[in-house]
C-alpha cells in the first residue's frame, strides 16, 4: 500500500490544490451562486477525481505493471483522499460557523440550508459512491492504458 501511496502523491497534492483553491475563493470572493459556480468550474475536486481516475488507472498499467486490482487500487485511494478533504471541509465549516463552498446547499445537493447531521451524512453517502465511481473509471482507465505507449 505505501508503494501506491507513493505512485498517487501527485493527484493527491492536486486535490488539496483544489481544495485551497476552493477555500481562497470562497474567502475572497463570499459564497453566492455565481461565485460558486465559477468555482466548480475551476476547482471542481469531483471532477479532477473522474479525469485523475481514467488517467491514473491507465498509468498504473503501462507503466507501473499494476493488474486491475492494483490500478483500481491506486485509484481508490486517490479519490478517498480527496473525499476525505471534502468531508473535512464541510464538518469544518459547520463547527466553525462559516460560509464555504463545502456547506452550500447545492454543494449537498440542497434547495436550502441544512443541518450539520444532514450534511454528514449527505457527504458520507456522497464519500461512498464517489469512492465507487473512482473504482470503476480506475478499471476503464486500466483497460485504456494498453492504448498508451510503452517505456523504452
Amino acid at each position: 500500500m505505501n508503494e501506491k501511496l507513493r505512485f498517487v502523491r501527485l493527484p493527491i497534492l492536486l486535490f488539496v490544490l483544489f481544495f485551497v483553491g476552493r477555500l481562497v475563493m470562497g474567502a475572497t470572493m463570499g459564497v453566492t451562486k455565481e461565485s460558486y459556480d465559477l468555482a466548480n468550474r475551476l476547482f471542481s475536486m469531483v471532477i479532477l477525481q473522474v479525469h485523475v481516475s481514467i488517467l491514473w488507472g491507465a498509468v498504473g498499467r503501462r507503466y507501473r505493471g499494476y493488474g486491475l486490482g492494483g490500478s483500481v487500487a491506486a485509484v481508490v485511494l486517490a479519490v478517498l483522499a480527496s473525499q476525505i478533504l471534502i468531508f473535512a471541509g464541510t464538518a469544518a465549516s459547520y463547527l466553525a460557523g462559516a460560509n464555504t463552498f463545502f456547506n452550500y446547499p447545492e454543494a449537498l445537493n440542497q434547495q436550502a440550508a441544512v443541518g450539520f447531521s444532514a450534511a454528514m451524512g449527505a457527504r458520507t453517502i456522497t464519500l461512498i459512491g464517489n469512492c465507487v465511481i473512482g473504482a470503476i473509471t480506475g478499471a476503464i482507465g486500466w483497460a485504456l492504458g494498453g492504448l498508451l505507449p510503452e517505456s523504452k
